[in-house]
């Protein structure tokens, strides 16, 4: 189910993109539950003249990741399209985790390289 949560204008980008991350990161208000494994922090962001964000979040990322393939498809994706749909200067994410690079965050998806937005995770339909 799409959840939509406010966020205050800010500028730089670089501000508007941490404030939308820590939206992200936030509890979900009941029924709805985070794709983001709870506890997890946003230590960095920094974005490259090439618009690629490079996003350095705390190692609860992976440390209490349930582990589904799914649950990793929709962590990544909540994160990449949180920034490109929202911040056109934004073309590619690439998630840190404790500063470091990583090759995924539970073994399905490859966090090697920056990675480019995919609505296909996305609904704007509520199931009945």
């Amino acid at each position: 189910v799409p959840a939509q949560r406010e966020v205050p204008f800010g500028e730089p980008v670089v501000e508007q993109a941490r404030r939308i991350i820590e939206t992200q990161l936030a509890v979900s208000a009941a029924p709805l539950l985070s794709a983001i494994p709870a506890g997890t922090t946003l230590r960095a962001l920094y974005i490259s003249e090439r618009g690629d964000a490079f996003v350095d979040l705390s190692a609860d990322v992976t440390a209490k990741h349930t582990g589904g393939s799914m649950d990793e498809i929709l962590a990544v994706y909540t994160i990449v399209n949180a920034l490109t749909v929202n911040l056109p200067a934004i073309t590619r994410v690439q998630i840190l985790v404790d500063g470091k690079e990583v090759d995924t965050l539970a073994g399905h998806v490859d966090l090697r390289n920056p990675l480019s937005k995919n609505l296909a995770w996305v609904t704007t339909e509520n199931p009945s």
